[in-house]
């Protein structure tokens, strides 16, 4: 594998993982610097990979804290494990806030309706509710949840692709510079 070929492998696990398909790099863990100054983590679900765009998608709940965080600071870190093909890729990039309502609702109506539960619910993400059913849609109360749906692109700025295969580790780092992903090998 030479570092043209470790680029390539990596967007094509970040297509697969934004795919309709569940692979290994589907769910990601995300990372904010939290209004506190503390690092805050959490799961994302990727919904969008664009090679020319250098950029990831993903959605949250408007009324979450992590859209607070980036507001203050756009800087984000994601990573994702394939522990069956002993590889990981960590990301960083700038995140923002998808202002276009044409774009938003294209990928509204694409979602599950499982999925779209989460964003009519009564209380904000991390309110805290006496008992579990309290943080549930009340009976005949429907909403459409669109108004707390937020679409956030990740601007990329750094890549890294790590293989742990036995006996034949390897670690590429691709940084955005003048228009083009530079890459090198890096000790794993």
């Amino acid at each position: 594998m030479d570092l043209s070929d470790a680029l390539s492998t990596l967007w094509a696990a970040l297509h697969l993982g934004a795919s309709p398909a569940r692979s290994p790099f589907t769910i990601w863990q995300c990372a904010t610097r939290g209004l506190d100054g503390a690092p805050q983590l959490r799961s994302i679900v990727l919904r969008g990979a664009d090679e020319a765009a250098r950029t990831l998608s993903f959605h949250t709940d408007l009324r979450s804290p992590k859209i607070a965080e980036i507001a203050a600071d756009d800087r984000v870190a994601l990573v994702a494990v394939d522990l069956d093909s002993y590889r990981q890729l960590r990301l960083s990039g700038r995140a923002r806030m998808v202002g276009d309502a044409g774009r938003r609702q294209a990928v509204w109506s694409a979602a599950r309706p499982h999925t779209l539960i989460l964003y009519q619910t009564p209380h904000a993400p991390g309110t805290p509710i006496a008992a579990p059913e309290d943080g549930h849609v009340p009976a005949g109360e429907a909403v459409s949840g669109f108004a707390n749906f937020a679409l956030i692109d990740v601007e990329l700025q750094q890549l890294e692709l790590l293989d742990l295969t036995p006996d034949h580790h390897r670690r590429a780092l691709f940084q955005w510079q003048q228009g083009q992903w530079r890459g090198q090998w890096i000790a794993p």
